[in-house]
């Protein structure tokens, strides 16, 4: 009995389903135990990931508080030989303290209100000692007078205090009686601290002495107490003060620390439990606690009743310390132990550490409800199978064979008869019937198509070479033939590289086409290639080729087109010798805007490098070598900021501006920048300038440009010479009526000839080797002498031989002789203030406030334009020095908040700038009206640009 073709198909389908269901099914079972085991990886990275989030936001709580600590410590020990003057007020403000009618040294607990939020407290209690020196008065007025100020912006701060390592003093900010000191000391007087603090001194150089070298740098944190101030939790951040290596004392500061448990509170997990630890482990605030008021507030409930208990008290039954010691000991990483899951993080620098336990089970509660989607797939799975094997016979396996018996007519019978299936196969089946009528569409027009590209390709003007895979030619058409010189049937056949690569060339051909065989990277196809050919004579030509690949029938195929490039390298050739002039000066030009660019980014650190040698020769006024070496450092670095400026003059891109100038200045510009390049060549540069020179009226980058290209010319013209004695003089002078001045630049090389001289200002002409010269440098010079209404011009040939050009510039109706330069010692200053340094760069900042602070101003500085504004709101100020270009907020914005604000103190400000080729900067300066200093400065313009910002006395202090 025959056996119906559709019924097999049908029970053969049955099987097949069953067979795939099971596998599906275990599949299914597997992908759950790994997503079981995904889900519980993803929520432990979740945990670690909340973790490190908490952590860092512990380290930004904390770092205010380092940087207030390392601030104090830093102020402490640069003020601590010379310590600033701030006149007599703590002096009479200091009361006498007693104890039962005994002294008991000087105290500000009888001075008035306003003298203790001035001055915080300040007590002596130094033995055998009738009164407070003046020099620990004036520490103590620089410390409270810097502290006030950060307390003022730090809420969370309760109090700032230096103490004495060897002397029985202290001082901080804000006040606090002695009877609350001795108090918290359990202490009956002043002097008896003397011996506390003697046992604390002895146990701080034993602890720094065993440990590193730097250790009096980094500070510590002590654990957490009782304010004595508002009885608030604090913990005390400390340092060492160390000058010329000896311990002088300690500054230290309580930051509240109510705020760890306010972000606890908001950071309470769903499950488990959280802690947050010091370095010693006990705990500064617990996720467990309630949410009340006095845990809210910070109160003492909170530090007697749970802060001050270890970590090891605080467990949940079941975990032991053990396990999260473990934790602790690698921070960032979960650990499986006892049926917990525990993590901590802790951010570098950071006192406090983030401490998380969950039990296991809690971990898998909340993974499990995740995979239930798993099963009802699993489920639906098994439902569609079922129902599918009585779908699939009834409306698919029947209507299916009979299609793909028709499939089959139609392979051998264009015109085989349609099936007729009912509505909803009738699509399949018209769709099979255009297919093929489709297919043999395409077929004629593919046929059609590959005629057309033949003739393409054997009209086309480009040649066409195409190879198989092993690189022998298959295609070779009439443009090729005739640019190889070789036909059609000689080529076929061959390899390509014997027909049209030159053999040298041959090797890489063979390497390249080999790589791509092996499956390696394909370098050069789709890209344009100028490369050598080889035509049949053996001649070879210059070439551009794009290299295709195609695949036919799973074999790759390369073909080329090829253009001669023989006639379009002639023309570039002779465009190329046409603006070989041209191109020379743009080069320089270019060169020049690159060396501009790096002159102006040495700004800053030739500001500091000169600054500092500034102050370095005052500190050494007493000690002659220290101090000539110092003013070596301020002179060289004073050279390379006149370079500096010269190259930025050179690429300054604006329009001509004629103020005052000199001559002088101009050649000892054009000599510093040229000075090594005359070494190198061995020439000797000679200056013999008339000092004092009137100033002329011109512009000065334009007239240093005429005296640069003098000197070089002068300097290329001597290189080329073998003489022992090379010398180039530049000499300048006034004219006997008065009315013209010059500057000569002569040298002792060959001279020119007498037929050269007669063309030496013709554009493009010059004598110097090709690539050395544009011939345009003198013709350029010549017409900006005549825009000034001056003259350059080559001076008669001497016996002597040598070359001499000469620069006349006429001078300005009420223009006087320069004035010598002023030197640094020369400037005194009355005007006395305080002034406010903004500039994002701590170094500049730190040398603007030596500078102005060694000439007796009161200098605050800020690091950005916001915490300028904060600074200005809490203190008053007679000036501001500040960068122009800082991130976030620059000066010209903080020009215009101080300007709204305090319109007096915005006529009062200078401006610092190393950004002198940018527009925006220009357009400020002169729509603000304020002045400016240039990068790099000396002590003496900084001082000088103050002295005529300062207010005069009868003014005032700006509001």
């Amino acid at each position: 009995m025959r056996t119906d073709p559709a019924l097999q198909t049908l029970n053969t389908t049955r099987r097949l389903i069953w067979l795939l269901l099971v596998p599906v099914l275990l599949l299914l079972l597997v992908l759950t135990a790994l997503q079981y085991r995904e889900r519980v990886a993803d929520a432990e990275q979740a945990i670690a990931r909340r973790l490190d989030e908490h952590a860092q936001e512990l380290a930004a709580l904390a770092q205010p508080a380092r940087a207030h600590v390392h601030d104090m410590r830093v102020l402490m020990e640069s003020v601590w030989n010379e310590p600033p003057d701030a006149g007599p007020g703590l002096a009479r403000a200091l009361q006498p303290h007693q104890v039962a009618g005994v002294a008991d040294g000087f105290s500000l607990d009888g001075a008035r209100r306003e003298q203790q939020a001035l001055y915080g407290q300040i007590w002596w209690a130094e033995p055998g000692s009738d009164k407070f020196p003046e020099a620990w008065q004036r520490r103590a007025q620089a410390f409270t007078a810097h502290v006030r100020r950060v307390h003022a912006r730090e809420p969370g701060f309760v109090a700032s205090w230096f103490a004495g390592m060897d002397v029985n003093t202290s001082f901080g900010y804000p006040f606090v009686s002695t009877a609350s000191i001795l108090q918290s000391l359990e202490l009956p007087s002043l002097q008896s601290i003397a011996a506390l603090r003697a046992q604390a001194a002895q146990r701080t150089r034993a602890r720094l002495a065993s440990g590193p070298a730097d250790a009096a740098r980094q500070g510590r944190w002590g654990p957490p107490y009782i304010s004595q101030l508002d009885g608030e939790l604090v913990v005390s951040h400390m340092a060492e003060v160390v000058v010329d290596g000896q311990m002088l004392g300690e500054v230290s500061l309580d930051l509240r620390i109510a705020e760890l448990q306010r972000r606890m509170d908001g950071w309470r997990p769903a499950a488990g439990r959280g802690w947050i630890v010091n370095d010693q482990r006990h705990v500064l605030a617990d996720s467990s606690l309630p949410l009340r008021p006095s845990l809210r507030d910070g109160g003492r409930a909170v530090a007697d009743t749970h802060v001050k208990s270890a970590l090891a008290d605080r467990l949940p039954e079941g975990l032991a310390m053990p396990d999260l010691a473990q934790a602790l000991e690698r921070p960032g990483r979960p650990l499986h132990a006892g049926g917990w899951v525990l993590a901590a993080a802790q951010r570098p620098g950071s006192p406090w550490t983030y401490v998380h336990a969950q039990t296991e089970a809690s971990l898998r509660q909340a993974v499990l409800p995740s995979l239930l989607p798993n099963a009802l797939i699993a489920l639906m799975l098994l439902a569609m199978f079922v129902a599918g094997q009585w779908l699939l016979s009834r409306n698919f396996v029947n209507p299916a064979m009979q299609v793909l018996a028709y499939l089959r007519a139609l392979t051998e019978q264009r015109d085989a008869p349609a099936p007729q299936l009912g509505r909803r196969w009738q699509l399949w089946v018209d769709a099979v019937t255009q297919t093929f009528r489709t297919q043999h569409e395409l077929q004629r027009r593919e046929r059609q198509r590959e005629a057309f590209k033949s003739a393409i390709v054997d009209k086309a003007l480009a040649a066409i070479v195409a190879t198989d895979e092993q690189g022998f030619i298959r295609e070779f058409n009439p443009a090729a033939e005739a640019m190889f010189g070789c036909s059609h049937e000689a080529a076929l056949g061959r390899s390509v590289a014997e027909v049209i690569i030159p053999p040298r060339f041959r090797g890489p051909h063979e390497a390249g086409m080999r790589r791509m065989r092996e499956g390696g990277p394909a370098r050069v196809l789709g890209k344009r290639m100028e490369l050598q050919a080889l035509r049949a004579d053996g001649s070879e030509f210059p070439v551009e080729m794009v290299l295709w690949r195609t695949e036919v029938d799973g074999e790759s195929h390369y073909t080329a087109s090829i253009t001669d490039l023989s006639e379009r390298r002639a023309a570039a050739q002779e465009i190329e010798r046409q603006r070989e002039a041209l191109r020379q000066s743009e080069k320089l030009s270019a060169m020049g805007s690159l060396l501009a660019g790096v002159a102006h980014e040495l700004n800053n650190p030739l500001a500091i490098v000169m600054g500092r040698a500034n102050l370095l020769e005052e500190k050494c006024e007493d000690q002659p070598a220290l101090r000539g070496d110092a003013t070596r450092i301020r002179e060289a670095a004073e050279r390379c900021g006149r370079i500096v400026r010269t190259f930025l003059n050179m690429a300054r891109s604006r329009p001509a501006q004629r103020g005052a100038m000199c001559l002088n200045t101009a050649a000892h510009a054009a000599a510093d920048l040229l000075a090594y390049s005359y070494r190198s060549h061995g020439i000797e540069l000679q200056l013999r300038l008339q000092e004092p020179l009137p100033e002329v009226l011109a512009d000065a980058d334009q007239v240093g440009q005429v005296v640069l290209n003098l000197l070089v010319n002068a300097q290329q013209a001597l290189a080329a010479g073998s003489g022992e004695s090379r010398r180039v003089s530049v000499s300048t002078g006034v004219d006997d009526s008065g009315g013209t001045v010059w500057l000569r630049v002569s040298d002792n090389g060959p001279g020119i000839a007498a037929a050269v001289r007669a063309r030496l200002f013709q554009p493009f002409f010059t004598t110097k080797p090709e690539g050395l010269g544009t011939g345009l440098g003198l013709v350029v010079s010549r017409s900006l002498a005549r825009e000034h209404g001056g003259e350059l011009s080559l001076e008669p040939a001497s016996p002597e031989g040598g070359t001499a050009f000469l620069l006349r510039l006429p001078l300005g109706g009420n223009l006087r002789p320069a004035p010598p330069p002023t030197q640094p010692g020369e400037l005194e200053f009355h005007s006395r203030g305080q002034v406010l340094v903004v500039d994002d760069e701590a170094e500049i900042a730190e040398l603007m406030r030596a500078m102005l602070e060694s000439a007796g101003y009161e200098v605050a500085s800020a690091e950005s334009g916001a915490v300028a504004l904060e600074l200005l709101d809490a203190a008053r100020f007679d000036a501001i020095v500040c960068d122009l270009r800082m991130p976030d907020m620059d000066g010209a914005a903080l020009w215009r908040a101080v300007r709204s604000r305090q319109p007096a103190l915005a006529r009062r400000m200078l401006f610092v700038t190393g950004d002198t080729l940018s527009a925006g900067a220009s357009q400020f300066l002169q729509s603000s009206g304020c002045a400016s200093l240039d990068k790099p400065f000396t002590k003496a313009d900084l001082l000088g640009q103050m002295a005529t910002l300062m207010p005069a006395a009868d003014e005032g202090p700006t509001r």
